[in-house]
């Protein structure tokens, strides 16, 4: 069997295809070793994110802050200063690091030196005569100026001899992590990508300008760590190149840590440096190293040569064909950090991504947990109102006030599946005119007519004077729909709601951007008899498609379900008793939902705390004023909203935002009111108020005055400060 599995990985070899950016007038001689199924190249920056988004699927790395204690006190000697530290892995316990650097004070460039193997970390930083003449890597760094920080393994050594009886002990350890879905390669570059994080963190390490260096194992380790970093960062890779087919099959030289289980489905070896582009990449191989084949090595340099062309990099890409064997040029390497990361300190602004208005992000252990659930409905058949979308009704209940709770297929759905059990048809239905679209549209589908009231700006509630007014002008009205912008339960709600008792008009809560947020400590949905709830993918939680609907009586409840599934009757499902729609949650996104529930209390925190700290970056910012959330209101901050000052254009400064700093404000929570869609202008469906500069003065006042900064669980503290910078530049 062994023998079959390595026949067809060899033919991988022989029919893969050419790398990304290869085409006419591309430098390189020979065929990449291009992935099997195709990570197929189109614009690079896509392909590049495909790639790192495999990676990070597969290696399933944790990036927990380490633990760092000093093993000694700090020694300086020959002009150097070390610190030895042990640092605490939540993957595989305490491993030991040395920090090496040129006595003195100011900051350095920075780098990060993972060894080979077999590589001690006292040989990595001169402690110890090296075994190998170019094995003190770090100490030859840091001789050239640099701030060092060298990692040990701790793969050789940890097990007693007798009972490995002989085995590979870094074999045995690769096992140990496959049997719990986990690679060894994972647990060494989260561990690196930590040790990273603390590195610029030093007190000696120049802002902006840290690098990788990486020999054998080492150099898997950082190319890894590179692809996972949050900013581009320099990489010099030595000894470790080629294809994984030839590596691991022909060869039979490659180390099952050194690869990612699975990978050779996305993307071979070649491609993943490719995926670097345009960071600065310098890939050293030896002629007479006994672990690769020049011919291999070649043909994989080609294409990492034809994906860096391809990027617009080819000058940010050094490849050195070395006389030597499975080792390092100290010299070279120390040449291209010094190049590489050259000049004054960059900012961090300077060198980060940007800061995006919206940002969904799913760790890999919970795409895994997803990829479980939506495995275990295709194996059962059931693929919709199934299991899953049972618990996501279960888990959102904790947000609802233990409401019962109806998942269907949108927000949308919600609303009008309420709406028809209250028979609005023919009638008549008041909703804010500050509101998206769907919030009237699901009233007119039902068959109602629409009247749109002003908001109040404390709490941008629909304004209960507005609402007194409207019902006093209408002789049926079928419900009233208050909107809970931007998260916020509106105080005035309480007064809404005693003047629609005291009429008898039931009020249906669109609380799409509500789910979580509170008003005196009452979950928003559960003051009406119906609440709504959104789960699109910009909520503050998501299935990809879907909504909620929840309500107090059980009929109301047991009516949704037949109204979201084609007016079925319960007693019979074969007869329909209303016309209903296809408004099903399935299993798939209910597999979504329900992992994005199990952490949606982590989330709402970090919302919350992200809003305290834009509250105390923007106190006293002229040209910018928060919105001052009411206390009462428990908001779960799905905006974080704020009012520019009269004079300034908003439209250019979002541009200015986005093309200076990088910052991408959200879009506005509304910019345009309903009277004023096109659908509703001049009456459409009852509505009034259309193109009349003086109707709805201070729904108007609202949706040309606000703008909504990036925010959202996965913002950093060092993204907000970019974002207050940027405001503060601009509005200045």
């Amino acid at each position: 069997m062994q023998i079959h599995r390595l026949r067809q990985l060899l033919s991988v070899e022989r029919a893969l295809g050419p790398a990304p950016g290869a085409g006419a007038g591309t430098s390189g001689t020979a065929a990449s070793a291009g992935p099997p199924t195709g990570l197929s190249a189109g614009p690079s920056a896509d392909w590049s994110r495909r790639v790192r988004a495999v990676v990070e699927r597969l290696a399933r790395a944790g990036q927990d802050t380490l633990a760092a204690a000093p093993d000694g006190p700090p020694e300086e000697s020959d002009g150097f200063v070390r610190e030895r530290l042990l640092f605490d892995s939540p993957a595989r316990g305490r491993f030991r690091a040395a920090v090496l650097a040129p006595a003195g004070t100011g900051p350095l460039p920075a780098v990060l030196v993972l060894g080979g193997r077999n590589a001690r970390l006292d040989q990595l930083t001169g402690a110890e005569p090296p075994d190998h003449p170019d094995r003190d890597v770090a100490a030859h760094l840091a001789r050239a100026g640099f701030l060092t920080l060298a990692l040990d393994h701790g793969i050789d050594g940890g097990l007693d001899a007798d009972r490995l009886a002989g085995r590979d002990e870094g074999t045995v350890l690769a096992h140990a992590f496959a049997l719990r879905g986990h690679s060894l390669l994972g647990a060494l570059l989260g561990d690196a990508l930590a040790a990273l994080g603390w590195l610029r963190g030093h007190p000696r390490a120049a802002a902006g300008r840290t690098g990788l260096f990486g020999h054998s194992l080492g150099a898997a380790v950082a190319l890894h760590t590179a692809l996972l970093a949050p900013e581009p960062l320099p990489v010099c890779a030595a000894g470790h190149l080629g294809s994984y087919p030839a590596l691991f099959a022909r060869l039979l030289t490659g180390f099952e840590g050194a690869a990612l289980p699975g990978i050779l489905e996305y993307a071979d070896l070649p491609e993943l440096y490719g995926a670097l582009a345009p960071a600065p990449l310098q890939l050293q191989y030896g002629l007479r190293d006994p672990f690769l084949d020049p011919a291999d090595a070649r043909e994989a340099a080609a294409a990492v040569r034809r994906a860096y062309a391809g990027a617009g990099a080819a000058d940010r890409l050094e490849v050195l064909e070395l006389d030597l064997g499975h080792g390092t040029d100290r010299d070279r390497a120390a040449a291209f950090f010094s190049r590489s990361l050259a000049g004054p300190c960059a900012s961090p602004a300077a060198s980060a991504a940007p800061v995006p208005a919206q940002r969904v992000r799913f760790t890999a252990d919970e795409r895994r947990t997803v990829t479980d659930r939506v495995d275990a409905a295709l194996a059962s058949g059931v693929l919709t109102q199934g299991p899953e979308a049972a618990r996501f009704e279960a888990l959102a209940r904790t947000w609802t006030g233990g409401r019962e709770a109806v998942a269907v297929s949108s927000g949308t759905a919600a609303l009008e599946i309420a709406l028809r059990i209250l028979d609005v048809a023919g009638r008549t239905v008041l909703t804010p005119v500050n509101t998206f679209f769907a919030t009237a549209a699901a009233a007119v589908r039902a068959g109602a007519r629409v009247r749109f009231v002003d908001i109040e700006l404390d709490g941008l509630g629909m304004d209960p004077e507005a609402l007194r007014r409207a019902l006093d002008g209408e002789r049926d009205v079928a419900a009233v729909v208050p909107v809970h912008i931007g998260g916020v339960v509106s105080p005035a709600l309480e007064a809404l709601l005693e003047e629609c008792r005291e009429r008898g008009v039931p009020v249906l809560e669109d609380a799409a951007h509500a789910f979580g947020s509170t008003l005196d400590g009452r979950a928003a949905g559960a003051f009406g008899r119906f609440g709504a709830f959104s789960f699109f993918p910009t909520k503050v939680a998501t299935s990809g498609e879907g909504g909620l609907l929840t309500g107090a009586r059980a009929g109301d409840m047991e009516a949704a379900r037949c109204w979201r599934d084609h007016g079925r009757s319960a007693a019979d499902p074969g007869r329909h008793d209303r016309p209903g729609g296809n408004w099903r949650m399935g299993e798939l996104p209910a597999a979504v939902g329900t992992v994005d529930l199990e952490r949606f209390g982590t989330a709402l925190a970090a919302r919350r705390a992200a809003a305290a700290r834009y509250d105390e970056l923007l106190a006293g910012m002229g040209g910018l004023r928060p919105f001052p959330v009411p206390k009462a209101s428990g908001s779960n901050f799905y905006k974080y909203l704020a009012y520019l000052d009269d004079g300034v254009d908003r439209a250019a400064f979002k541009a200015r935002l986005r093309e200076r700093h990088g910052v991408a404000a959200a879009g506005e929570v509304y910019d345009t009111l309903l009277c004023d869609q096109p659908f509703f202008r001049g009456g459409a469906a009852g509505a009034g108020g259309g193109g009349d500069p003086v109707a709805f003065l201070r729904a108007r006042w609202f949706a040309g005055r606000h703008v909504a900064l990036p925010l959202y669980p996965s913002l950093t503290e060092a993204e907000q400060f970019r974002v207050a910078a940027a405001l503060r530049s601009e509005l200045s």
